[in-house]
């Protein structure tokens, strides 16, 4: 049985991850990289199942064949010439549409932000030094704008045939220092709304077309560098405009968003 669950995520650390990168302008030496203020629903999918990332890639870098010039890098892993892919979420996927256990997420969007500015040296500064080969692709010199407590997400979740705990932690990717407290809120599937509507959460749009919808309108909020070859569309997340949203309500809140149609069919 499909089941919503409205979660409020609650950082507990520092998170970091590249949303967008661009040169430092006003200060001496190297990149700026910002943290974006939506989080893509894969990492959560990952991390409410308490995994880091794909298996093949604990090791490597996920983002390797994304670098030209290390295509022929001695160094490269063996595993790390494996093109990025999905295989556990294409089984959740696979499983929410035919009605098999499975946890879904949406992607978060922010309740409230706070940024925090932080200076990471890798690189000597000395007259004259010597230290070791760093990890390839490895920062020696960037600014992060990462995000702090107090700062709050909130997504909604989808389960089949699984019971969540009212209170989890999980932490959100590989390279992420992402630990969150997350509260879960029991909500009911209310009616379709069959008329042409926006989501009022953002979703992830390869996923919307899988659950059987047409995109009318596209608002996009976020797009990852990671691509998948066969699924390009993975990697964007924004609001979209659809025919036969579905409401999810919790008390005062109240949400619109795209489910599985033929298993909502099925099970009318």
């Amino acid at each position: 049985m499909l089941r919503a669950y409205i979660a409020n995520m609650e950082l507990q650390g520092i998170l970091i991850f590249a949303t967008e990168q661009r040169p430092s302008l006003a200060k001496e030496g190297g990149a700026i990289i910002t943290t974006g203020h939506y989080i893509h629903n894969y990492p959560l999918i990952y991390g409410l199942s308490g995994r880091s990332t794909e298996s093949y890639a604990v090791i490597p870098s996920l983002h390797f064949l994304s670098y030209p010039d290390l295509e022929k890098s001695p160094f490269k892993p063996k595993l790390a010439r494996e093109p990025l892919h999905y295989g556990f979420i294409e089984i959740q996927l696979e499983n929410l549409l035919n009605g098999k256990e499975s946890m879904y997420a949406f992607p978060a969007f922010p309740q409230r932000v706070t940024p925090k500015k932080f200076f990471m040296q890798a690189k000597g500064s000395g007259y004259a030094e010597f230290r070791g080969a760093l990890k390839v692709v490895y920062p020696r010199l960037v600014h992060y704008v990462a995000l702090i407590p107090p700062t709050e997400f909130k997504t909604i979740i989808l389960v089949n045939n699984i019971e969540l705990p009212r209170v989890l932690y999980m932490r959100i990717g590989m390279k992420r220092m992402g630990l969150f407290k997350v509260h879960l809120k029991r909500a009911d599937i209310c009616e379709k709304i069959k008329s042409l509507t926006w989501t009022n959460i953002p979703v992830n749009l390869y996923d919307t077309e899988l659950f059987g919808y047409k995109l009318v309108d596209v608002m996009k909020v976020l797009e990852t560098h990671s691509k998948a070859r066969d699924k390009l569309l993975a990697s964007t997340i924004g609001y979209a405009r659809v025919r036969e949203l579905f409401l999810i309500k919790s008390g005062r809140e109240e949400y619109r968003v795209p489910l599985p149609l033929k298993l909502m069919e099925a099970t009318a």
